[in-house]
């Protein structure tokens, strides 16, 4: 089978089957099997060698000194965290699962190694720093701009997409494991208007969301309805962008 990280930077650009296969060797040599909401990197704490999330599903997080918690992102089978955390003095967020994870943890030289004899992989790595950026910045861009109702269906859009194109979505469908009380805390609402708004979603008739599942029913209108432009999930091109991988490669 493979890996849903291979399949997510494939869509970036080329990966040839020598890369392809060292890169599910080093998945595989050092697995982590971990509960549901444990932390795997804490704020303030030191960072740690690059992850691979294998399974399950993960968030970054930071919380403020009266314990209000906002989430930053949400992390899927195939998301890689932190390439640059090695630059870093120590963690300026948290990261945690959501869900019972396996985690895959990097060798520490394996980004000087694709860097050397996987070029190609090398970029594609630099493609999904660049688009993970992309994501925080919708995110900064939802949370000042977008309405409740918009920053809700935004969020369900991208979660699809993004486990859409690592073979995790079947037709409409796909897991959703945030709670509402999660959701608030990514979207800045409150559990009770995240609650509206998603009644509001489900009256009309643009998605399910039931037993860790959702199901959208009209994509077209979904989209419409978030403002949703996926381009910034594929917004990076590997070949165009080999020089610019080269000259800040020192950035890994």
């Amino acid at each position: 089978m493979t890996p849903h990280v291979t399949l997510k930077l494939r869509g970036f650009g080329d990966l040839n089957d020598a890369s392809q296969t060292w890169l599910a060797d080093q998945v595989q040599r050092n697995v982590r099997s971990l509960p549901p909401r444990v932390d795997l990197l804490c704020q303030g704490g030191g960072t740690g060698p690059l992850h691979v999330l294998i399974e399950g599903w993960a968030i970054r997080y930071k919380t403020l000194e009266d314990g209000r918690r906002q989430i930053l992102s949400v992390l899927i089978p195939g998301d890689m965290f932190d390439i640059n955390g090695h630059l870093a003095k120590s963690m300026d967020h948290s990261i945690a699962t959501l869900t019972p994870a396996r985690v895959a943890l990097l060798a520490d030289d394996f980004l000087d190694t694709a860097r050397k004899l996987h070029p190609d992989l090398e970029k594609l790595l630099w493609c999904d720093m660049h688009v993970s950026s992309a994501i925080q910045r919708e995110r900064s861009t939802s949370l000042g701009q977008r309405t409740a109702r918009e920053r809700m269906a935004h969020i369900l859009c991208e979660l699809f997409m993004r486990q859409r194109s690592v073979r995790l979505a079947e037709g409409g469908s796909c897991a959703f494991h945030l709670t509402q009380t999660e959701l608030a805390e990514a979207l800045g609402m409150t559990p009770v208007y995240v609650n509206r708004t998603l009644q509001d979603l489900r009256r009309d008739g643009l998605i399910q969301l039931e037993q860790k599942c959702l199901t959208i029913l009209d994509l077209t209108r979904l989209e419409a309805t978030a403002l949703f432009d996926g381009d910034y999930l594929k917004i990076c091109d590997a070949d165009g962008g080999a020089g610019a991988h080269k000259e800040n490669a020192h950035a890994f």
